[in-house]
């Protein structure tokens, strides 16, 4: 190559090197082992409000916050000693200060440059506010996330949600708007005097917060003071621009969130928007997930309360309703000071059966809406105890809320029911014990006490009428007959494998 094509190629290099310096979206400044600025690129203006003519000469604290210069200087020196390409301050925040004394997170990449036998330093440096803004979201969320997961409350949640997006997003006030019954509600608030707009009620159907839930699209307000459909009391809090985001996980509207900020303050830019919407979505998400989680935890209890009911039921007043029959029956054979001290026993072993049942009904899981044929039979026995006077003692053989159909257990039901109001009618009885067994393809019922017992004569009672029906209906057998040495015994049996009904 000739010398001067080898010139003009030289030429053509630094220009096209001059192009790529002037049109880098990284401010870059060069320093020399003075720390002077000897070389500055045009983005140095837009990130820190310098001309250039301004910073050439000048020492680079000049862009450095008062209260980082001395770190800053022991970094620089440590990199002129062993000068390498590297990021500057690796795991630390740094900053950088604008010319009118702002400061703003910055990111710092060094690399050194020998030019004629001298060294000098290239910093390319760039705007970190929003790498620093996703960053301090991720936290958030996953502080949230563990409160949750860690059994926290939902006013607490919401609270630091609200404190949250305010910070994130460079507002003085955020709130949270959630749906209740009729209206919508102001549920958790943060910043200066929004105490006033906690609790303040919406209209579902006409307030902003409503439209935005339901839309699931963000609202940006120039000016609160003079917009409509917004809360009550935002005008005395002197705020302006507003920004009102969907609060939805999946698909799934918990409510909306609103943001902010001062008279005078910058207006929500389209960047705003986007990172609270981003944020506000992930803190829903993270409230269902807590949701999820404790619904879990309930459904474990439930399931734990639920085994201890069935081990009651099934050993423990099995056992003593068994020694109590055998003691009951003994007791006919007994007189005297033996017959009244068996007869004691007896009613102890009711009370401490009915002891036991209370504590079962009383476990926090197990409430009304228990549909079990279980329980439907003990809130049975429970109902007719005034009237019998007793309370009836019940025992279960087998599984059954599993194993009985539940067009079986409706008329089971009503055959129980039947036999109890017979008894509170007409039998006198102090004792009434029930017996419900699955065994097999069948479904045994037992009823018995030690009333007056039935008449030799045929019965034409309704209820006896409606009990032996039910049965043959079913394809069963229905018995009723005396109990020696008193009282009487029903005996009820139908499959629970049901045929074709004409």
């Amino acid at each position: 190559m000739s010398k001067s094509k080898a010139l003009k190629a030289g030429l053509e290099r630094d220009a096209l090197l001059g192009e790529v310096f002037s049109a880098s979206p990284d401010a870059v400044v060069v320093i020399d082992t003075h720390h002077q600025i000897v070389l500055a690129s045009p983005a140095v203006t837009t990130l820190f409000g310098y001309e250039i003519e301004e910073l050439l000469g000048q020492s680079i604290d000049l862009l450095v916050p008062d209260n980082r210069k001395e770190l800053h200087a022991g970094h620089l020196r440590r990199f002129f000693e062993a000068p390498h390409p590297r990021e500057m301050g690796v795991g630390l925040d740094l900053t950088g200060r604008r010319r009118d004394g702002v400061e703003l997170p910055i990111d710092v990449s060094l690399t050194p440059v020998n030019q004629h036998g001298a060294l000098y330093v290239a910093a390319f440096v760039r705007d970190a506010t929003e790498r620093r803004r996703a960053s301090n979201r991720l936290t958030a969320v996953n502080d949230i996330t563990k409160r949750l997961l860690a059994g926290a409350q939902m006013q607490e949640i919401l609270s630091l949600v609200a404190q949250s997006a305010r910070l994130l997003c460079n507002s003085d006030a955020a709130w949270i708007v959630m749906p209740t019954t009729a209206k919508f509600e102001i549920v958790s608030v943060d910043g200066v005097g929004t105490e006033v707009l906690l609790g303040v009620f919406l209209s579902g159907d006409t307030s902003r917060s409503a439209e935005v839930m339901r839309s699931g699209q963000p609202d940006v307000i120039e000016d609160l003071a003079t917009a409509d459909n917004v809360p009550p009391g935002v005008a005395e809090l002197d705020l302006g621009p507003g920004l009102y985001v969907p609060f939805v996980a999946d698909q799934r509207r918990l409510g909306t969130l609103v943001l902010a900020r001062a008279h005078g303050q910058p207006s929500f830019q389209p960047l705003d928007v986007a990172f609270a919407e981003v944020f506000a979505g992930a803190a829903a998400t993270a409230i269902e997930m807590g949701s999820v989680r404790s619904e879990i935890d309930r459904l474990n209890i439930i399931a734990e309360d639920e085994r201890i009911a069935r081990d009651l039921h099934d050993t423990v007043i099995q056992e003593l309703f068994a020694l109590g029959m055998s003691l009951q029956a003994l007791s006919s054979s007994a007189t005297g000071a033996v017959g009244e001290r068996i007869s004691s026993a007896v009613e102890s072993l009711d009370d401490v059966i009915r002891q036991i049942r209370n504590t079962i009904f009383q476990l926090p899981s197990r409430n009304d809406s228990a549909t079990g044929l279980r329980d439907e039979m003990l809130r049975l026995a429970d109902r007719f105890q005034h009237e019998l006077g007793a309370l009836p003692r019940i025992a279960f053989l087998g599984p059954v809320d599993n194993a009985v159909p539940e067009i079986v257990g409706e008329h089971l039901l009503q055959v129980f029911g039947e036999g109890l109001s017979n008894i509170g009618r007409h039998a006198h009885a102090s004792k009434i014990e029930a017996v419900v067994a699955v065994e097999g393809e069948w479904l045994s019922f037992s009823l018995i006490d030690n009333g007056v017992g039935v008449s030799d004569g045929p019965s034409a009672g309704n209820g006896l009428r409606n009990m032996s029906t039910r049965a043959e209906n079913l394809g069963g057998t229905f018995t009723i007959g005396r109990r020696e040495p008193t009282g009487t015994i029903v005996e009820w049996r139908v499959p629970l494998v049901l045929g074709p009904t004409d």
